[in-house]
């Protein structure tokens, strides 16, 4: 099973940061590696709501359907993924508030398909490509947030 894991800061309040991230059909807007997000069946700060994300991981496509599994107010958000082949996924965000800005601790716990050439392959490369994704997103999204909400005084 693969693990990564990401902390960063962002200049908004955590209702800020939490309201864009609700925001299924935004996602290709600052996680490079969704192409695209159709399916969704609600909004996601209710558990049992979800989306399809078609992506791209480690350049080849993959299609993952995610629902929301547990929600707490904009602390605290965790999705469960799914994806063709028996691959799996635990995605998870918290938000907590420092200062007048937001510390947000990115998870992600996935098992790949293919059994032994599955973990071989993302030992090989695929964490390595996960972690870069996910740092690249997170940057994407602070800067999304940091330009749509109100300056801070």
């Amino acid at each position: 099973m693969g693990q990564v894991k990401y902390t960063h800061r962002i200049d908004a309040l955590p209702a800020q940061v939490f309201e864009l991230g609700l925001k299924a059909e935004r996602m290709p807007e600052w996680f490079t590696s969704i192409i695209e997000v159709k399916d969704i069946t609600g909004p996601l700060d209710r558990i049992g709501s979800g989306y399809t994300a078609m992506m791209k991981v480690a350049g080849r496509p993959l299609e993952v359907r995610w629902e929301v599994v547990k929600i707490d107010g904009p602390s605290y958000t965790e999705l469960k993924g799914s994806a063709p082949g028996g691959g799996w996924a635990t995605y998870s965000a918290k938000n907590e508030p420092v200062g007048t800005g937001t510390e947000v601790t990115l998870e992600l716990h996935y098992e790949l398909p293919g059994g032994f050439l599955g973990q071989f392959a993302d030992k090989l490369f695929v964490e390595r490509a996960i972690e870069r994704d996910m740092k690249h997103a997170a940057e994407n999204f602070k800067a999304l947030v940091e330009a749509e909400v109100p300056a801070l005084v």
